[in-house]
């Protein structure tokens, strides 16, 4: 056995480290005055001289080729579905021809190096003034937001280098261009960073921009022209005057023209002229209209430019493998446009979709309208443009109840005219059905339980699980009272499917998303997602909801079989609005959340709702998502149990029997009443009911057998008796407004 003392005992890491920085730290001081120069100096000095070389000898072959140094060819995006399948591109992959600057307008070159580049003809690639500048606003302002960079290292930033902006990037920069300076003359240089630049809407270098913003050669350009031009450079997609801020644009035309007249290029009275001058434009791209998702598109498209601008996505040729999926796509696209001429002869005029897949979070198909080329709403993405959800929000706080052991599926819950403190709801029938659980209420989609249940479950607590399953509308400090219950907030289509994408996959969410995998032009991966799910939910509060959602016979009293997908377990709740200005349809799977809205951009009230409007788009569309699969359940979680209540009082019955029905809860929530059933009364009435049948069919083989008998002894027939015509419509059954339907049994007529 070895003893461990003090200076035996073994050291942890820590110790380690603090025993070695001791260590050197007593030889440091003890070294002359020299050599801690050399020391501190040396790392810092190799690093400033190793840099530069390493940079150039990485990019030797870019700065001596022009046309690699320019980088323009190749150039735009290309959109794939999750297969690889192309359904959107743009940019050109031609090899563009260098325009000479003689070919150039000379007020392009001199609003140029006026505007962004004084001493461009002075210094030898970098302006030691300019960067002195820029680094004392970038230590005031505590950011790397200022270049002070010359042409010829923006040329080097703009085609070699990343878009990062910190200080190894700025050296690395400054050394390229010096290397840059040494092998091109100062034409050479403005020439091609005229053809490399990007001026916005698609356009690289002075010949495609001219032609771009106004149809003509760089040649022609004018003096107003050339100075609107050079003002978008610094942010293209902010300062275009066809797809930005006109106003900015136009600032940023006078910012050049002062410039010019500063370094006398121009006169002020040319200034004065150039600023009076009408500018015509050509018209604004937008994402093909042969695209069958242009929203989905344009979706894609702005998430770029936002996270890696619009100049690196474009000029790198990004390949994007999105989340699509095109034949989903289409159908939805083809179950909009069928069903449009019902929505129009019902005084409606639009309609959207989504569908998410609930175990990822990706967007399997969006159509932000029903006509991208109307050129009233066409535009409009109503995906996630904020409308009244109706009842559709219902299913957020009773999923929160059930979740949290507030309400049942059999609690108990009276349906009668109610004033909520001058808040009079009426259900959609204006009638009112008496005692009902909490499963028909939601499943037929009862107005006054609804509010009682917000009421148990608390109008805050109804609100933070809201916010929790992702809404992002309702706001802090608002006082949405109790009509909240019906629906009256606004929330976008997108993320109430994502709320309901979370119920389906057992409480955990991802947020949705639309780009799988990015690769540049040279193959080059660029962005490969990778998702992580939240739990928003218990798995027991997701099964209730959905085990309530998904069951037809709660459903059909209200909506007979409109909303059932044959064969398959499938969870669904309509919304329908005041005077029915929106209308909704939300259902999942497992596998799929689909979710559709139809109404009119301007509020003008519609002639039906939810299950009438909304709901075939959304049944079709789902019928097409799991065409091909296999029927999925819910899965039932540990902690939901079943048991045997009472039609009567919901409470836990003691045996199976007449009045009894089968129902899912939370082990910890099963309800605190009770009832009993005689099973020896049901047992006679049993006996009774055979004893009766029996007889009846005595009788009636008798009646037969008289009936027969005398037909023999007629010589002609007995006139036939007309059949009454049903024309009862079975997809609507009618209700007793005054019996309770009990779920899993359908309702008793009169």
């Amino acid at each position: 056995m070895i003893r461990q003392g003090k200076y035996t005992k073994r050291l942890t890491p820590v110790q380690k480290v603090k025993r070695y920085m001791r260590r050197r730290w007593t030889w440091f001081k003890g070294l002359s005055k020299p050599k801690k120069a050399l020391v501190i100096g040396g790392p810092i000095l190799a690093f400033l001289i190793i840099t530069p070389l390493a940079t150039y000898a990485y990019f030797a072959r870019d700065i001596a080729d022009k046309e690699r140094l320019m980088n323009r060819n190749n150039t735009g995006i290309v959109l794939m579905d999750k297969s690889g399948e192309t359904f959107y591109r743009t940019g050109r992959a031609e090899h563009r021809e260098e325009v000479a600057l003689s070919a150039i307008s000379d007020n392009v070159e001199h609003a140029l190096v006026a505007s962004e580049d004084k001493n461009f003809y002075e210094h030898s690639g970098f302006s030691v003034g300019s960067m002195l500048g820029a680094l004392y606003a970038n230590f005031t302002s505590g950011a790397t937001a200022y270049g002070g960079s010359t042409l010829t290292q923006q040329l080097a930033k703009n085609t070699l280098l990343s878009e990062d902006r910190n200080y190894l990037r700025k050296y690395q920069e400054l050394s390229i261009s010096i290397a840059i300076e040494r092998t091109y003359s100062k034409d050479e240089i403005l020439g091609m960073y005229l053809n490399s630049v990007y001026y916005g809407e698609g356009a690289f270098g002075i010949e495609d921009a001219a032609k771009t913003y106004f149809n003509k050669a760089p040649a022609d350009l004018t003096l107003a022209e050339s100075a609107m031009l050079i003002g978008v450079l610094p942010s293209p997609s902010n300062y275009s005057p066809i797809t930005g801020d006109p106003e900015l644009a136009k600032e940023r035309q006078e910012t050049v023209l002062t410039r010019m007249v500063n370094n006398t290029y121009i006169t002020e009275a040319e200034k004065q002229a150039a600023l009076a001058e009408p500018l015509t434009y050509s018209e604004a791209k937008s994402p093909d209209t042969s695209n069958v998702a242009p929203h989905f598109t344009e979706m894609v498209l702005n998430e770029l430019y936002d996270k890696y601008g619009e100049e690196r996505v474009t000029r790198s040729g990004y390949q994007v493998r999105t989340t699509l999926d095109l034949n989903l796509q289409k159908k939805l696209n083809e179950n909009i446009t069928n069903h449009l001429g019902h929505i129009q002869a019902n005084d409606g005029s639009n309609a959207s979709g989504i569908a998410i897949d609930p175990t990822s979070g990706e967007i399997r198909a969006l159509a932000g309208s029903a006509d991208w080329n109307n050129e009233t709403f066409g535009k409009v993405n109503m995906v996630t443009t904020p409308r009244q959800p109706g009842s559709t929000f219902k299913s957020i706080y009773y999923a929160d109840g059930l979740a949290r052991g507030v309400i049942t599926p059999a609690t108990m819950l009276k349906d009668e005219a109610t004033d909520f403190g001058g808040y009079k709801p009426q259900n959609a029938t204006r009638m009112y059905y008496g005692n009902v659980t909490a499963r028909s209420a939601l499943a037929r989609s009862l107005n006054i339980p609804a509010v009682k249940v917000m009421q148990k479950v608390g109008l805050d607590n109804s609100i933070a699980a809201a916010k929790k399953v992702g809404i992002t509308t309702l706001k802090d400090g608002t006082d949405y009272g109790l009509s909240l219950a019906i629906g009256s907030a606004e929330v976008p289509l997108i993320e109430m499917t994502n709320a309901y994408a979370a119920y389906a996959n057992q409480g955990q969410q991802f947020s949705t998303t639309t780009v799988r995998q990015i690769n540049n032009k040279f193959d080059d991966n660029i962005f490969k997602a990778k998702e992580t799910a939240k739990q928003v939910i218990s798995k027991e509060g997701a099964y209730l909801i959905s085990s309530i959602l998904s069951d037809n016979n709660a459903r059909a009293p209200m909506f007979g079989s409109a909303l059932t997908v044959p064969g398959r377990t499938v969870a669904v709740k309509t919304g329908t609005t005041d005077d029915s200005k929106d209308a909704w349809t939300i259902g999942y799977t497992p596998q799929i959340a689909v979710g559709v809205w139809v109404g009119n951009n301007d509020n003008t009230i519609m002639q039906s709702g939810g299950s009438d409007m909304a709901g075939p788009i959304w049944r079709n569309t789902m019928k097409a998502a799991l065409e091909g699969t296999s029927n999925t359940d819910f899965t039932v979680p540990s902690g939901v149990v079943k048991r045997n209540v009472c039609t009567s009082n919901g409470g836990l019955a003691n045996a199976s029997g007449k009045g009894v029905y089968s129902e899912y809860f939370l082990a910890t929530a099963l309800p605190t009443t009770s009832c009993t059933v005689n099973n020896e009364d049901e047992e006679k009435a049993r006996e009774k009911a055979a004893e009766e049948a029996k007889k009846r069919e005595q009788e009636a083989k008798k009646a037969a057998e008289d009936a027969a008998k005398q037909a023999e002894e007629e010589t002609a027939p007995p006139p036939e008796e007309e059949t009454p015509v049903d024309d009862e419509d079975d997809t609507t059954p009618p209700t007793n407004p005054t019996t309770p339907t009990t779920p899993g049994t359908p309702p008793q007529n009169p």
